[in-house]
Formats: C-alpha cells, sequence, structure tokens
C-alpha cells in the first residue's frame, strides 16, 4: 500500500486504520506502563538484588521501539517485496490481535505480580511467590505476552527485520528464564514444589 493512493473506502484503508490505532495504543501504554514501573527504580525498593542479564538494559528499548515503528511504516508504506514475507490482511490483523491480546494479557500479569515485579535487565528478588491468578498455571505470564506482543508484530508486519527483532527479543527471553529459575530455586524452598506444577509459558507443552 502506498501512503496517498489508498481508496477511502478499500478494505486495505480500513485494515491499515484499526491496525494503526490498535498499535500505537499498545505503543503508548506499554511505554507509559514500563516508565511508570521503572521510575527512580522503585521496583528495587526493600529487595535484595538478584543475577541480571545487563546487556538488555538498552537493547530491549531498542527491540521494542524498532518492533513498533516498523510496523506502523509497513502498514503505510508500498515496500519492496523483498522485505516483506507477506502483504496479507488477513495475516495484519491476527497479528494485531496477538499484539491486543498481549498488552491486555500483561496488564492482569502485572497486577497480580504487584510489588514482585523488576526488569529481567535489572532483577531484584521478589518479597515473595506469585502463584494466584495466570501464575497459577504459568511462571513467566510477562514474557509470555511480551512475545505475544513482539510476534505479533511481526506477523502483522510481514517484515523479514521484524521477525529478527522477535527472535532476538525471544533468545534473552528463553536465557532469563533459566537465570530466574535457578535463582527462585535457591530462594525459595517452595519453587520446585511450583515448577511441578506449572509451565514455563505454554501449558502442556513448555
Amino acid at each position: 500500500m502506498l501512503f496517498g493512493n489508498i481508496p477511502f473506502d478499500s478494505l486495505d484503508f480500513f485494515c491499515t486504520v484499526v491496525s494503526t490505532v490498535i498499535v500505537c495504543f499498545v505503543f503508548l501504554g506499554m511505554s507509559i506502563g514500563y516508565t511508570q514501573k521503572r521510575a527512580h527504580k522503585r521496583y528495587a525498593a526493600g529487595k535484595e538484588k538478584a543475577p541480571s542479564i545487563t546487556i538488555f538494559t538498552t537493547l530491549s528499548k531498542v527491540l521494542f521501539v524498532s518492533g513498533m515503528l516498523l510496523t506502523l511504516v509497513s502498514y503505510w508504506l508500498d515496500l519492496p517485496s523483498f522485505l516483506r514475507f507477506h502483504d496479507s490482511n488477513n495475516s495484519r490483523m491476527v497479528g494485531v490481535l496477538f499484539v491486543f491480546l498481549g498488552y491486555i494479557g500483561l496488564q492482569h500479569s502485572f497486577a497480580k505480580l504487584d510489588k514482585n515485579y523488576s526488569p529481567l535487565f535489572d532483577a531484584y528478588k521478589p518479597f515473595s511467590l506469585t502463584t494466584s491468578g495466570i501464575y497459577r498455571h504459568i511462571r513467566h505470564p510477562i514474557y509470555l505476552f511480551n512475545l505475544f506482543v513482539s510476534f505479533g508484530l511481526a506477523l502483522s508486519s510481514g517484515m523479514y527485520i521484524v521477525i529478527l527483532t522477535a527472535l532476538i527479543g525471544f533468545g534473552f527471553v528463553l536465557k532469563a528464564m533459566l537465570i530466574e529459575e535457578e535463582y527462585l530455586k535457591q530462594q525459595f524452598s517452595e519453587y520446585d514444589a511450583y515448577c511441578l506444577r506449572t509451565w514455563r509459558l505454554i501449558p502442556y507443552i513448555f
């Protein structure tokens, strides 16, 4: 699609506008939400430092912003075919749905985690284990729903480079989960039992 040449009554235009509105809403919502949670390192107050992936401090912001902006660009510009793996409205809308569901899931996960939250690149020992809500079934829902957003953007944009940003983020998430679980096993005697009745990301699969 080429901006300026889009028929205002076309399905393409409708999908483009809806996708843009949802991605912008999620972009702003996540940006404001993470900024508030991390302001003045309030998440660290009264907590003991835990192992972190410090290299992800800046990289996480770069991946997040670039994925969002590239996706928005893909909606409005007629990009060369070698940059895309699809140019389908159906795929675009399915991807946007994943982005939106990821955002909703994040809000629920943050609400349940509450003061136990800290970012993977600056981790701190939680005051206690969170095992209610979605945490009854999944140990790392914040990571899961962030992946919903990043891979949803990749599918919605149809761009190879956005897939790359999602895969890089996924690699860091996997590493963070293993580090976090090993640490929590040492800090909480009940964590082993919790692991036995839950899944890392996807019930009955992983």
